[in-house]
């Protein structure tokens, strides 16, 4: 059973990530003119240990989310690398089951465990950094209830594996837009009444369970329920379904760590250098790169199960087609965001009369340079692994270290600052992995650069036309 992904697809991932956008471009102001200075750098230091905790996913949903189109693609076993060459047009639905058994399975006990983290550790690193939770009002039930959200957020989580590996783009993204939609409506309701910080928290509390719930009635419709045979499933099905699924989920984890060591570890690490002010400009500068890096990835993303589909069914032609369409695409979009950020995010600071703004102008250009790369390098992996591979472990990995490193000597025994921390990053990733995968791609796909680039911009081309007479068409 082949994956489509049609233009309602595409529309309904863009959608979903504007909504991802509008929630926080429409509160970040909010945010930014109603909390203090201490109360932004506070948020940016939890998501910042949220998202620590979120590498105890450790790969496990890019991994099933895998499986998912393989099973649905008519895949009769699971392999540990590559794809099985036995497969049939219809869908093994037991193997389906196990495989959903499996992902619950694992995902209750790793949001448990990350609970434990956010309320042993985190709690001792946000105590710390808020002076023993008196700089910032309310800090420690504000800790609290967002430790419960993120144990909510990641229990949930495997819910968008299992609709985008089984081809559900559309209803993935309207989860999405629901859940977001919440987040909106919640957190402005909440810091118009004073809230503060709290209200951020509260909002991103509810929102996960809009998605739940959205997310479980489109895909357990009656009709699938009667296909699924989850209470046939044994618990030995299950363990060996796990192992299958942790072999290339373990090293997807080491190399998340180690991304997240090259992406996040910097904002971790100047918490003990920096006050909490400095931290929230930094931030801001973050959070807006990853709302271009994540427009900009959203086509990429969704034709992703179909990246996988083309690797089962071998059409070498089409696959080399989507992936330059997808990325060169995202390259365009990238270039008009960082654009964005640079001449117009900082006057609009100035408008809404920000406590906070953004660093300087060299930060600001370094940094969203090297997370363009940073993207580049990261698509191509991300197709690489589409081939059930994941050979780019041990380099992420030896390069965060270094970057966690190298960023501790700078902040310790320099007085660069911020720009020692970006200038690290930049240089470490630049010495392999800004170069390294994409050159495997281009060689996996026997594709020159300017060929790469030619296909994609050809494509972009064709889509664009075939969207203005469409248009035309109706009206």
């Amino acid at each position: 059973m082949g994956i489509d992904i049609t233009r309602k697809d595409v529309t309904w991932s863009y959608v979903a990530k504007l909504f991802q956008i509008g929630s926080g471009l429409v509160t970040l102001p909010l945010i930014l003119h109603l909390l203090t200075s201490e109360e932004v750098g506070m948020n940016y230091l939890m998501l910042t240990v949220s998202s620590i905790v979120g590498l105890m996913d450790f790969g496990f949903s890019p991994q099933f989310g895998r499986n998912f189109t393989y099973v649905n693609s008519g895949a009769k076993t699971l392999c540990r690398e590559g794809v099985s060459s036995e497969s049939s047009s219809d869908v093994d639905w037991h193997l389906m089951s196990v495989l959903i058994s499996t992902a619950r399975y694992v995902y209750r006990r790793l949001s448990v465990l990350a609970l434990m983290v956010m309320l042993t550790f985190g709690t001792a690193y946000i105590w710390y950094l808020t002076e023993g939770f008196t700089n910032v009002a309310n800090s420690l039930p504000i800790w609290i209830l967002y430790s419960f959200s993120t144990y909510f957020n990641i229990y949930f989580s495997y819910y968008s594996s299992l609709l985008t590996g089984s081809g559900m783009i559309r209803e993935s993204s309207q989860a999405a837009i629901l859940s977001k939609s919440v987040y909106l409506v919640l957190c402005t309701i909440f810091l118009l009444s004073g809230w503060g910080l709290f209200a951020v928290v509260a909002a991103n509390f509810i929102a996960p369970f809009a998605f739940r719930y959205f997310a479980y009635k489109k895909y357990f419709t009656p009709e699938l329920k009667a296909k699924l045979d989850a209470g046939s499933v044994t618990r030995k099905e299950i363990r060996e379904t796990f192992s299958v699924i942790w072999y290339n989920a373990k090293k997807l984890g080491i190399n998340f760590v180690g991304a997240y060591a090259v992406n996040k570890m910097g904002m971790f690490i100047i918490g003990f250098f920096l006050p909490l002010a400095t931290i929230g400009s930094y931030g801001l500068l973050t959070q807006l790169t990853t709302i271009v890096t994540g427009i900009a990835n959203t086509l990429f993303v969704t034709y992703l199960p179909k990246v996988s589909n083309l690797r089962v069914s071998g059409d070498r032609a089409a696959l080399k087609k989507t992936i330059s369409y997808t990325m060169v695409t995202g390259q365009i979009i990238l270039l008009a965001g960082a654009l964005g950020i640079i001449f117009v995010a900082p006057p609009l600071l100035s408008l809404i009369k920000s406590s906070t703004q953004l660093p300087s102008l060299t930060i600001c250009v370094l940094y969203i340079l090297i997370m363009s790369l940073e993207l580049n390098h990261s698509e191509c992996a991300s197709v690489i692994s589409t081939d059930n591979r994941v050979p780019y472990v041990v380099p992420s990995l030896v390069s965060g270290g270094v970057i966690v490193a190298l960023t501790f000597v700078v902040l310790r025994f320099t007085t660069l600052g911020l720009l020692g921390v970006v200038l690290v990053q930049g240089v470490v990733q630049a010495a392999y992995n800004n170069w390294r995968w994409p050159l495997w791609v281009f060689r996996e796909l026997d594709m020159s650069v300017g060929e790469f680039y030619r296909t994609g911009i050809v494509s972009l081309y064709q889509s664009v036309s075939s969207l203005w007479k469409s248009m035309l068409k109706r009206a």
